[in-house]
């Protein structure tokens, strides 16, 4: 299979434009809707993970950029608008974000890696349909420090830094913090200080 894939995947990149058009819905037809798309919208668990497997690897494996825009619109839809619950989804996509988290983790997995190869894919419409109209529809936006204002200041906050505040201290014995060295004289008979065992 991949290695026919990887057949029409060179054909379509070395083609007329027109040719290329022309094998791509083909591919699109045939295989994209007519074999995969069935396959992934099944029920059986054994079925959903072998054909999101091979998905993956035809996601992995597409370089042609025709080919690669037909199976990026036939998994996302073509929709740009922002998300909004009322909205009716991609069918297919909708199933494949489902699934990211299934009771089997298998096929967890398995579409989580789908999605790890989509957004690899230098492909505009995968980032902006997946995250980019989430972002513009929930108002993620960094505003710049001119717009932010002032820092707030928590009003139970007196300004003081640890070292002045009296309690940071509290609990610690008197001398925490302060080392002593040990007299030389100090130490157990029959032991000597590190050079003087070092050198012997």
């Amino acid at each position: 299979f991949l290695s026919w894939l990887d057949f029409v995947d060179e054909l379509v990149m070395g083609a007329h434009p027109l040719v290329a058009d022309a094998i791509t819905e083909a591919v699109e037809e045939k295989f994209f809707q007519g074999i995969l798309q069935p396959q992934l919208l099944q029920m059986s668990e054994l079925a959903v993970l072998g054909a999101t497997a091979v998905l993956t690897g035809t996601v992995r494996q597409l370089r042609a950029p025709a080919l690669l825009h037909r199976l990026v619109l036939f998994l996302l839809g073509p929709q740009r608008h922002p998300e909004t619950p009322g909205d009716t989804a991609h069918p297919l996509r909708a199933q494949l974000i489902e699934r990211c988290d299934h009771l089997c983790d298998e096929i967890s997995l398995a579409s989580l890696r789908l999605f790890e190869e989509l957004l690899r894919k230098p492909h505009e419409h995968v980032a902006h349909n997946l995250v980019l109209r989430n972002l513009e529809a929930r108002a993620y936006l960094q505003r710049g420090p001119e717009e932010r204002g002032p820092p707030e200041t928590d009003p139970e906050e007196d300004g003081l830094d640890l070292e002045e505040d009296p309690y940071f201290t509290d609990g610690f014995p008197d001398n925490f913090g302060s080392t002593k060295n040990p007299s030389p004289a100090s130490t157990p008979s029959g032991k000597g200080q590190v050079s003087e065992v070092v050198s012997r």
